[in-house]
């Protein structure tokens, strides 16, 4: 009984960790950003699940390679998790060093620093809040799906090996992580809202043809089925780094960008897979899943339409021309 609860105690502390540092770090990238540039400096902060997948993965294939099964299972799954820890070590480092950016000293010096944000959030834009969360649900249920319940997906219900499952997911987050890069920098030419708006209705059009391509068991056309599946998310995900934190106001942009990624992650990464899973037990297809992606989709298409475009919008406030200092 320990077991489970050791491990959601993790979770949860994980997902406070998260909670604060992907906000914040896409908060650093975009204020130092030079105008019209801001999608590609929030970009690199976007990068991380990408690399953190590929190369998590490739240290447990390694490992899984050149230890024996008992020896993997009593010690060798928990070098990951112990090497992880130089990465905490260069993450504290970093915060500790780095400056405060010019937006938010000016906010600081003008006094618009908030005393409780959510709650002036709520109060302030209680519409722009739950648009942005519901948008931002679809790219999460695109990475969990792809990467969670597909893998399961295969290997117990179509009886693919494992690590050939692996490695087409590693080689779809590869993609991935290029994509979000190029599709961040694209926002910045032709505007996030329309290249959020392109995901939500390719992932409504992918969301058959990533199952049809995986019920082949054929390992290429696996792969394409879950790069399919993963550029759509980029295609959100990148903009997405940028235009959150562009929808809130100086004083609480830190409370809404981080409260629309953690939120839309517990639907959309939590919720999202468990939903998956049960409609294919209960139907014995993945046209249930699929249906709910499109549905996801659908929701996501709807809530950006609704949202402004932010790409030419003063990211400052106003605080930089009004501040004397500045």
């Amino acid at each position: 009984m320990l077991a489970p609860v050791l491990l959601v105690t993790a979770r949860f502390l994980q997902g406070i960790g998260l909670g604060g540092e992907w906000g914040g770090a896409v908060l650093l990238a975009t204020e130092y950003a030079p105008p019209g540039k801001r999608g590609l400096y929030s970009a690199f902060p976007q990068l991380g699940p990408a690399v953190g997948f590929v190369l998590g993965n490739a240290m447990f294939l390694l490992l899984d390679a050149t230890m024996s099964d008992e020896t993997f299972r009593t010690v060798g799954w928990r070098i990951p998790f112990l090497a992880s820890a130089v990465l905490l070590v260069v993450g504290y480092y970093i915060r500790m060093k780095i400056a405060e950016t010019p937006v938010f000293q000016a906010a600081m010096e003008r006094q618009e620093r908030s005393r409780v944000p959510f709650v002036d959030l709520l109060r302030s834009q209680p519409k722009v809040l739950l648009l942005a969360t519901l948008s931002f649900v679809l790219a999460h249920t695109l990475f969990y799906t792809v990467t969670t319940f597909a893998l399961s997906y295969g290997t117990t219900t179509l009886r693919i090996d494992r690590t050939t499952m692996l490695l087409a997911a590693m080689l779809a987050v590869a993609v991935m992580g290029a994509a979000t890069l190029y599709f961040a920098v694209r926002s910045d030419r032709v505007g996030r809202k329309r290249v959020c708006l392109a995901s939500a209705v390719l992932a409504a059009l992918w969301a058959f043809p990533l199952f049809w391509l995986i019920n082949t068991r054929q390992p290429v056309l696996i792969a394409l089925g879950m790069v399919g599946g993963l550029l759509c998310f980029a295609m959100l995900y990148g903009p997405m780094g940028a235009f959150l934190p562009e929808l809130f106001r100086v004083r609480f942009r830190y409370s809404g960008a981080s409260f629309a990624y953690s939120a839309s992650g517990i639907v959309g990464g939590g919720i999202s897979p468990l939903v998956a899973t049960d409609l294919l037990a209960r139907t014995g297809s993945t046209t249930a899943v699929s249906l709910y992606v499109i549905g996801i989709a659908l929701v996501c298409l709807v809530s950006v339409a609704l949202l402004r475009e932010t790409k030419d919008a003063d990211f400052t406030d106003g605080l930089r021309a009004q501040s004397p200092a500045r």
